[in-house]
């Protein structure tokens, strides 16, 4: 049996190993993925000045920030320096504040308009995941926002089997190899406990202090939640 200790280390060696082509990974496995990017950034409030993103990776989410949110001065966490090396390389972020680190540990001061992340919290245990969202609320100027973009379990479990078949077709689909999908659908898996359903976000983000919860966006197994502090 996998622990959740040797699930993150397995994910951040394969975060390491795939940095390089991580932008045309996520463009085969990831179903709508403009529309999904778009709903998370359109969730920025307008007037946002200080932003921080968690688990940026080679900053697919970042790029499209200062795209839309140009005076906005922004702050990126990750653990990987493998994935901050690709972003860094990225011309449009050359604005950037870069932070090699655990997203559970210390993180700037703040208070910031908005945190935002996606597919960040699945590599954490269930507790890893409330200790960050309650830091999320601490870090907020009051009415600030977290927004966050992530894979979602549905209730039922042969609804599930269903997305996933579904979410298989399409990696197939979007010409990823056969050996890729594998790898795909046994991180699935391997995150599984770590999984919310709609419901169990909704829930987590409660807990944490954020009112006014919102799910702009829910397809299939993705989903983007709002949360306001």
């Amino acid at each position: 049996m996998t622990t959740n200790n040797e699930q993150s280390a397995d994910m951040q060696w394969n975060t390491e190993k795939r940095a390089a082509h991580y932008d045309d990974l996520a463009a085969r496995t990831i179903p709508d993925r403009d529309l999904f990017y778009r709903t998370v950034t359109d969730a920025l409030p307008d007037e946002s000045e200080h932003v921080l993103e968690l688990g940026c990776g080679t900053g697919l989410l970042t790029a499209r920030i200062c795209s839309t949110h140009p005076k906005a001065a922004v702050i990126c966490i990750d653990s990987s320096p493998a994935m901050l090396a690709v972003a860094r390389q990225k011309p449009e972020l050359a604005g950037v504040t870069w932070i090699t680190g655990d997203i559970r540990d210390s993180w700037p001061p703040g208070p910031f308009d908005a945190v935002m992340s996606t597919f960040c919290l699945i590599v954490l245990e269930p507790d890893g995941q409330r200790m960050v969202l309650r830091q999320a609320y601490d870090r907020l100027r009051m009415g600030g926002v977290y927004i966050t973009g992530c894979v979602v379990r549905p209730a039922d479990v042969e609804e599930e089997l269903r997305q996933l078949a579904r979410w298989e077709t399409f990696m197939e689909d979007a010409g990823l190899d056969p050996e890729d999908i594998r790898e795909q659908r046994a991180s699935w898996d391997g995150a599984r406990e770590s999984i919310h359903t709609p419901d169990g976000f909704r829930e987590m983000l409660g807990d944490a202090g954020f009112t006014s919860i919102r799910c702009p966006y829910h397809r299939g197994l993705y989903a983007v939640f709002v949360g306001v502090r």
